[in-house]
């Protein structure tokens, strides 16, 4: 089941996450806190229509670049600081590195049924879009409260906008960056009928650092302090890495061999023996200053 206490299947209002409206959230509440409290005036702030407000508060959180604080208002969020500030990787959100940090998150700790289900669990990998209001029903037996058909409808339908659009207009502001990792690819049967798939392939644009971070999110959940886990989970195991990017074994190992002989070297250790295979972190050993630099490129292998 689903990682975090309390899945949501609403709250974006039926919009996407829009190319722009993250850079735009954060420079917002890091020069008026208490902007999105007033919808009036985050209409003119942000230049959105007043049915937006609230979704890009919505996106903006669950993708971890604000936060709310204890007056009500919000403050940027951590992720938020490292990608957008004046000194982070990418104060206008260009990279794909800077996307697959935000898959990661929605995938991870934004407790969003959908992306909990394809992402984060990994239990449908080939479905069409009724498979997944289906898979998402049956999530929301568990919920507080019971949910409207067309709540859950909707929560499959911005899923999959989110990932995948078939004829994306050059001019059209609607579209979502995450579309550009082309983790959701398309295929029609049964008279022109989309089915979707998400198997492993290779994660154009993901660089060491993001799959760093995750790994070491990962592993910290897993073992605490003891940071280390068996190979098998980080693959497979539910919200690991593996899972969440769609890595195949190949890949997965390239990663931890290439990022052991690199930026984590002395503070990765990869065992694989004929008894075991397992990830071993140090954080200590990792140099601070690898999270503060300018956006990076994925390797070729990636």
């Amino acid at each position: 089941m689903s990682l975090l206490p309390s899945e949501r299947f609403s709250g974006h209002e039926s919009f996407v996450c829009r190319f722009g409206w993250l850079p735009k959230a954060f420079k917002a509440v890091q020069s008026t806190p208490d902007l999105l409290r007033n919808d009036e005036a985050a209409t003119n702030a942000l230049g959105i229509g007043r049915n937006m407000v609230k979704s890009i508060q919505f996106w903006a959180e669950a993708a971890g670049i604000i936060q709310p604080d204890e007056s009500g208002g919000h403050v940027p969020a951590p992720i938020g600081l490292r990608l957008l500030s004046a000194t982070g990787w990418d104060p206008y959100l260009e990279s794909l590195e800077s996307l697959w940090l935000i898959h990661w998150q929605l995938s991870t700790n934004a407790a969003l049924a959908a992306w909990n289900e394809v992402f984060g669990e990994g239990r449908l990998t080939r479905f069409d879009r009724q498979s997944l209001i289906e898979a998402l029903k049956r999530r929301a037996e568990s919920a507080t409260r019971p949910l409207a058909a067309s709540t859950i409808e909707q929560h499959a339908g911005i899923f999959l906008q989110t990932y995948f659009q078939e004829d994306r207009n050059s001019d059209d502001s609607s579209w979502c960056p995450l579309q550009d990792l082309g983790l959701l690819r398309a295929s029609k049967i049964d008279g022109g009928r989309p089915v979707f798939s998400v198997d492993a392939s290779t994660p154009v644009g993901l660089t060491l650092r993001v799959f760093g971070m995750a790994l070491l999110e990962f592993v910290s959940r897993q073992s605490g302090s003891a940071y280390s886990a068996d190979f098998g989970q980080v693959l497979k195991g539910a919200y690991s890495p593996g899972q969440v990017f769609r890595l195949d074994e190949y890949q997965l190992r390239l990663f931890i061999e290439r990022l052991s002989e690199g930026p984590f070297e002395g503070a990765l250790t990869f065992i694989d023996t004929a008894d075991t295979q397992s990830v071993v972190l140090k954080p200590e050993r990792i140099d601070a200053s690898y999270w503060l630099r300018v956006p990076q490129k994925a390797s070729t292998h990636a």
